[in-house]
């Protein structure tokens, strides 16, 4: 049954005056909430909410929550709550906010059937699970939000566990429902700070785009790590935390558009310091073998080498001697550029293993670094202060003096450092982002997520 219909029934059923009963029978009013239980889940309710509302009747034998004399205050505290829905960026009409306020008023008006009525058992039962329905839906939505990262990019997912929906209104219902919703909501400072800026009249009109953001955040972890790396793409920054403070921000360059850094999380464990750069075969396909093909020193120039590798090891090729229309032979060659000033990879890479291949890394084009768009890589990350980035990683590491790290960068042999303590790696996209006095800036959508997401 559809929104208006369910209203509409509820309606005629609350202005009807028949029976004569003296009272509200709450065993009759459970026969047909678990009645309605077996029927079409409400309008704006999903399959999960639905399946939610279920097991919360279950715990209750499906005994009403709301709608009984006794339970006014709950349910008043319930209707306000869906009201809140707009602190968290979210509109209350998905909730059904003012259809259930008026229901909720009406069945307590002198409009309404006499206590006892079949017409006011079937109005107090349908409001009840409605109001919990509602309560359902909100609070997961606050939660884990209400679309999908997936419809953004199949890579991106959701990281933030579920929270016992079920339980903590059950508990709620029982035991004051005051402050219900809080709990549910990400504790991040850029949330709060997201939260502030959409009371903040000067934003008024980009509510909508710090709406957005704030589901982002539902998608987050809760912990970020009390030591952690950030980078928000849409603002080309990175950010180092430490003891809830940013103590080594700098620019980065992202991947374009045709060639996105994913959003993800993963561990940091691997400094490398004077690292190769094994040239992914996409690039080999598409850059280095058609230029290799036009231009016989463009490999040395280049300081890049070819390795044919097998199951006994890796030995040089002759660039020579490669076919380079040959697509199967480019295939079963590695190609990969030597330490050096030239390096793409700069003097170190910071590796997070992940299924994306991407990593941190220093970058021989700083200039790139003064343009106010960034978005030039083909997915890694380049940063802008890569010697004090790995100062930081190796703090607890005090061997490691800033001596030994700048000689080590510029050794000219790969050296490979395992991390004392593995730092949380998160990549995300945040087109509207707190500084460090707690102000919201914005930032253009750079891969088009904003306008993907807001037309989910």
């Amino acid at each position: 049954m559809g929104t208006r219909a369910w209203a509409a029934t509820l309606f005629v059923s609350l202005i009807l005056c028949v029976g004569c009963g003296k009272a509200d029978d709450p065993d009759r009013i459970a026969l047909t909430i678990h009645r309605l239980l077996d029927g079409k889940a409400p309008d704006h309710v999903s399959a999960e909410a639905w399946k939610d509302t279920h097991e919360f009747y279950k715990r209750r034998q499906d005994a009403p929550a709301w709608m009984m004399d006794d339970q006014r205050t709950n349910a008043d505290v319930a209707v306000e709550t869906l009201g809140r829905a707009r602190e968290h960026g979210l509109d209350p009409a998905n909730y059904d906010e003012q259809e259930i306020a008026r229901l909720r008023s009406l069945a307590m008006s002198e409009d309404a059937p006499e206590k006892g009525s079949e017409q006011r058992t079937d109005a107090l039962a349908a409001s009840d699970v409605r109001i919990t329905a509602a309560l359902l839906t909100l609070g997961r939505d606050v939660a884990i939000g209400r679309s999908k990262p997936e419809q953004l990019d199949p890579r991106w997912k959701k990281q933030r566990k579920i929270p016992d929906f079920v339980g903590r209104l059950a508990d709620a219902a029982d035991n004051g429902f005051h402050a219900w919703l809080d709990p549910f909501a990400p504790k991040h400072a850029q949330y709060i700070a997201l939260q502030k800026a959409l009371r903040d009249p000067a934003m008024a009109e980009h509510a909508s785009q710090i709406a957005i953001n704030l589901e982002r955040w539902r998608w987050m972890p809760d912990e970020l790590g009390g030591r952690y790396v950030i980078v928000n793409i849409p603002s080309f920054q990175l950010e180092a935390h430490q003891g809830g403070q940013n103590v080594l921000p700098m620019k980065v360059i992202v991947g374009t558009r045709d060639n996105k850094t994913p959003v993800f999380s993963d561990i940091m464990t691997t400094t490398v310091f004077s690292p190769y750069w094994n040239v992914p075969d996409s690039i080999v396909e598409g850059e280095t073998a058609p230029a290799a093909a036009r231009d016989p020193g463009f490999l040395q120039r280049n300081n890049i080498e070819i390795l044919r590798v097998t199951k006994s090891g890796a030995t040089p090729v002759d660039p020579s001697t490669v076919k380079w229309d040959d697509p199967e032979e480019l295939k079963a060659l590695a190609f990969r550029q030597k330490p050096g000033a030239t390096n793409a990879l700069g003097h170190v890479k910071f590796l997070f293993p992940n299924p994306y291949n991407v990593y941190l890394h220093d970058t021989p084009a700083d200039a790139l670094f003064a343009r106010p768009g960034r978005a030039f890589s083909h997915g890694c990350v380049r940063v802008e202060k890569p010697e004090d980035l790995a100062k930081w990683l190796l703090l607890d590491a005090p061997e490691w003096t800033n001596e030994k790290i700048v000689e080590a960068m510029h050794a000219g042999d790969e050296q490979h450092v395992k991390l004392k303590q593995e730092i949380p790696v998160h990549i995300v996209y945040f087109t509207a982002w707190a500084d460090d006095a707690g102000v919201v800036g914005l930032y253009p959508d750079v891969y088009g997520y904003d306008a993907a997401q807001s037309s989910h």
